[in-house]
């Protein structure tokens, strides 16, 4: 497994013990997003990072949708367009007005 994914992976929250499909947590989006700005700030392009979200792995973890997510959050975050801190109060916002 590349470090990429594995970065991405934990990020995400996939340790062994959470169920496949679990519903996405603003935390796991945040997580995803900071580990996307790791990988840059390391001279990982954006390319090979939203590469890493779509392996096999990836897809057998989350819905179509929600890697939708991870990957807006990522690229959204990487290029500088917003900070995680407005993804995670978006987030929290959407998710009934809780803070993280």
């Amino acid at each position: 497994m590349t470090m990429i994914l594995r970065i991405v992976m934990l990020a995400a929250g996939l340790c062994v013990a959470v169920p496949v499909r679990a519903e996405l947590s603003c935390d796991q989006i945040v997580a995803s997003a900071q580990a996307g700005i790791a990988l840059r700030d390391q001279g990982a392009p954006l390319s090979r990072v939203m590469a890493e979200t779509e392996r096999p792995e990836m897809r057998e973890r989350f819905a179509p949708d929600e890697l939708a997510l991870i990957r807006q959050a990522i690229r959204l975050t990487f290029t500088g367009e917003v900070s995680v801190h407005e993804v995670a109060e978006t987030c929290a916002e959407r998710r009934g007005g809780k803070k993280r």
